[in-house]
């Protein structure tokens, strides 16, 4: 990416039913240097024709309108290729539906302006590409392909003590099994191995950099990461039915840190 393209201003087109919502959005953005709000829509139909008069970097769309659903929508829109959706809503319970379809972010209704930071921030830090690549499927095995982390191999020890080589990419995470105090290894395919007795947190943070702390019972894989809500770490689909994740305030700080900085 060019020093010119890195920090060229982004584009915001607000679409939102509530004018309300949209004049605090708005406001947020206007307060900002590095983000042009270049035009709001109050339907999904005037949306669509500022999105291919403006060609916007970034879409705050709302979830719904008189005339329809903002995620079905979403689905079915022929969008340019630099544009990226941020679902601004107040429906928190539609947050996997769109991550299966690829959105770039969500922004919950009330945000705060650190949060919109965060979207913003990760906005930045991308190239100019097709928004549903941006969450690249994991049905493919290079899946965060273009960086460098996870690429070399690794070997871990079961606790039959047989050498297992692996792809850091391949493995989503790992659980610490309290009762037997061990560790266990989850990947992709969700096939389980236990791990040799003397194998410790610090063992498996070291298989490379894209391996975080969520909790004294979990470590993973950061690229699987989709949302952090609360306490609960979802993962990408097709694996956000995983729910046995969790985030301690321990570990939470530095988990956000690598998470956003991805």
């Amino acid at each position: 990416m060019s020093e010119n393209n890195q920090f060229k201003k982004k584009k915001a087109l607000i679409i939102d039913d509530d004018l309300p919502s949209i004049m605090l959005l708005a406001e947020e953005l206007n307060r900002r240097d590095d983000i042009e709000l270049c035009a709001t829509a109050e339907t999904l139909l005037e949306g669509e024709q500022l999105i291919f008069q403006h060609k916007p970097d970034v879409v705050f769309l709302d979830m719904k309108f008189p005339e329809g659903n903002g995620l079905a929508w979403y689905e079915e829109a022929e969008l340019p290729d630099n544009t990226r959706v941020v679902f601004h809503t107040c429906y928190q319970r539609y947050i996997h539906d769109a991550l299966s379809l690829k959105v770039f972010d969500f922004l919950l209704k009330p945000f705060e302006a650190s949060e919109l930071d965060v979207v913003l921030k990760r906005l930045k830090s991308l190239p100019s590409e097709n928004a549903r690549t941006q969450i690249q499927s994991l049905e493919t095995p290079n899946f965060h392909s273009g960086s460098s982390r996870g690429s070399r191999l690794i070997s871990i020890t079961s606790v039959t003590n047989s050498k297992v080589i692996v792809n850091p990419s391949e493995i989503v995470y790992f659980r610490y099994i309290s009762e037997r105090k061990i560790w266990e290894c989850v990947f992709y395919s969700l096939k389980r191995i236990i791990l040799k007795k003397q194998t410790t947190a610090e063992t498996i943070l070291g298989y490379g950099p894209d391996f975080v702390r969520t909790h004294k019972h979990f470590i993973v894989n950061v690229r699987y990461i989709g949302i952090i809500n609360g306490n609960d770490c979802i993962l990408l689909p097709p694996l956000d039915n995983i729910s046995e994740i969790k985030i301690s305030k321990t570990y939470r700080r530095e988990l956000m840190d690598r998470f956003y900085d991805i």
